[in-house]
């Protein structure tokens, strides 16, 4: 009998988008677990409504709709932060691993070009992606109602060439990463790349601002518009900016400008795609492999020295967090973010909106978002990154409460931690900042980490993930968990917005920081009330777990 043929192209794309359907919707048993992932999906798309109509409204205000530079440069400048922020979202979201599909379906019967074909569409319709381009879409529709266009179609065909261009670009940045997280010096590579990155923006000068000054004090209607014509023009002379340019060629109806730039976007897609599709086939001859070879100890044992079992296993925890590629990986990104901000003098754009609030206002974000990202990508599975020795722990004669209590302790001071490092790089960087900012910073930290960590536990007991031991990565989380997560996150952050708002443009004071100390306190406690709940229900669940996160 002869085998039956191979899938042609769209059925292949057919069978991916279904089967990518099928794992965001199968977490759980039973009607209501779908109805939940889709009402997940829907809510984390809704604020693309809002934004949309936003910008729509914005395109179509008089004093926009009736200036000629006005229009140009807010599509252009929307068409580079776009394109910017889809291509780091992979990186800033601590999302790196979500993209397990790249591994997953590395034995599967499908030509690696299929599956970027298929991952590089798929993400175009990601609830992420539907809000990105959610503002550029509602503007460029504000527009084209604004200013006839000549010849739509070309519009169309543009805006869909512009949305694979970011989706491309974005498998490279993905790509790129997951290669130099699988390599042997994966740490060394990190942080050389940190410091190459910091050596170099040193010689770039900063931004000028002082138009911002001015504004300030006489309005807009004093702002050199030779300035904003310029900005207008560079961003449509590079590649994202191609889109918005074209609408303004359209509107005067160039048509043959136009294609032009349709013929640029095309082109910057086939070079994304093909680089990409290179990093793809260098991570599949990787895939294969167990993952990168740990260096030898010698006879030395980090356990030689811990005299109680719970120490044993914070050693363990400490170990294993150390050497994860990723939480190397996410450790620099705060840092990278504050070279950005002082590259781009965004210190100044904030002393412009916050006052005397903008150095604890970037402090505190700063190292809140250096805390999230560690606490709660680890805390929110964390099962997946410990793998099959899951095992090993309900094997061995000791109790599953003090796993989990290791884990929550060594992830706690792991982000607290990194809020430390962020906030004294910020204050010897910026050279900015006092010490009660410094203080309502910290403070932050300390309230949003409890509340990480508490949810992380839940989340943990009933959406446990599995952990590929083979390939160093776990499975995707479902999205109702990282919705979870996400409110999670904004509940710990709430008092450090609470701070800011009641500061104003004065500053913040010592009762601000005691004010947030004493929400954290309140976190704290809450915590500490949570907890012996979490340990009862893991030991309830342990079966469930090792099966979630062992399953073969």
């Amino acid at each position: 009998m002869s085998p039956p043929p191979a899938p042609g192209f769209l059925r292949h794309l057919w069978l991916l988008w279904g089967l990518r359907l099928k794992i965001g919707l199968n977490r759980g048993s039973g009607r209501p677990s779908k109805v939940l992932a889709i009402a997940t999906f829907l809510a984390s798309s809704a604020p693309a409504l809002f934004f949309g109509l936003l910008f729509f409204g914005l395109m179509r205000l008089p004093p926009v709709a009736e200036s000629n530079v006005w229009p140009y440069f807010i599509l252009n400048l929307l068409c580079f932060v776009t394109a910017a922020v889809w291509v780091t979202w992979p990186l800033l979201s601590a999302g790196v691993d979500d993209h397990s599909e790249l591994s997953r379906y590395a034995p599967f019967p499908i030509s690696p070009f299929r599956l970027l074909i298929s991952s590089t569409v798929a993400s175009l319709f990601e609830p992420r992606a539907l809000v990105f381009y959610a503002p550029l879409t509602g503007a460029a529709l504000g527009y084209a109602s604004v200013y006839p266009l000549r010849a739509p179609w070309v519009a169309v065909v543009n805006y869909i060439l512009f949305a694979l261009l970011c989706a491309a670009w974005s498998r490279v940045a993905l790509h790129a990463v997951i290669n130099v997280l699988r390599e042997k010096r994966s740490a060394e590579i990190i942080g050389g790349g940190l410091f190459a990155f910091l050596f170099a923006a040193s010689f770039i000068p900063p931004v000028d601002t002082s138009w911002l000054t001015a504004v300030g004090e006489a309005g807009v209607g004093a702002l050199d518009m030779s300035i904003i014509i310029n900005a207008a023009i560079a961003l449509g002379r590079v590649p994202p900016g191609f889109f918005g340019d074209s609408l303004g060629q359209l509107a005067y109806g160039r048509l043959r400008l136009a294609l032009m730039e349709s013929f640029g976007l095309g082109l910057f897609v086939l070079i994304g795609m093909g680089v990409a599709y290179v990093l793809l086939l260098r991570f599949h001859r990787q895939a294969g492999r167990a993952g990168p070879a740990m260096k030898e100890s010698g006879d030395r044992d980090p356990f030689a020295r811990t005299p109680t079992r719970f120490r044993t296993l914070l050693a363990r925890e400490v170990l294993d967090l150390w050497r994860n590629p990723r939480a190397r990986l996410l450790t620099s990104v705060p840092f990278i973010l504050a070279i950005l901000l002082k590259l781009l003098s965004g210190r100044d754009l904030f002393v412009y909106l916050f006052g005397q609030s903008a150095d604890v206002s970037l402090m505190g974000g700063l190292a809140v978002y250096g805390a999230v990202v560690i606490a709660s990508t680890f805390s929110q599975n964390t099962f997946a990154y410990d793998g099959q020795g899951f095992a090993i722990f309900l094997a061995a004669p000791m109790e599953l409460a003090d796993v989990l209590r290791a884990k929550n302790l060594v992830q706690g001071v792991a982000g607290l931690g990194m809020a430390l490092l962020v906030g004294l790089f910020y204050r010897v960087y910026f050279g900015f900042g006092t010490w009660v900012d410094f203080l309502c910073a910290m403070a932050s930290v300390a309230a949003v980490v409890p509340v990480l960590l508490a949810a992380g536990n839940f989340l943990s007991l009933y959406f446990p993930v599995k952990f590929h031991a083979s390939l160093k990565r776990r499975d995707k989380l479902p999205l109702t968990a990282s919705m979870l997560g996400i409110l999670a996150a904004c509940a710990g952050c709430m008092p450090f917005g609470w701070a800011l708002k009641l500061a104003g443009k004065e500053g913040p004071t010592l009762q601000t920081a005691a004010m947030i100390a004493l929400c954290a306190g309140l976190y704290a406690v809450l915590y500490r009330a949570l907890l012996p709940l979490a340990l009862r229900l893991l030991d309830q669940r342990r079966e469930i777990i090792l099966r979630a996160v062992t399953r073969e």
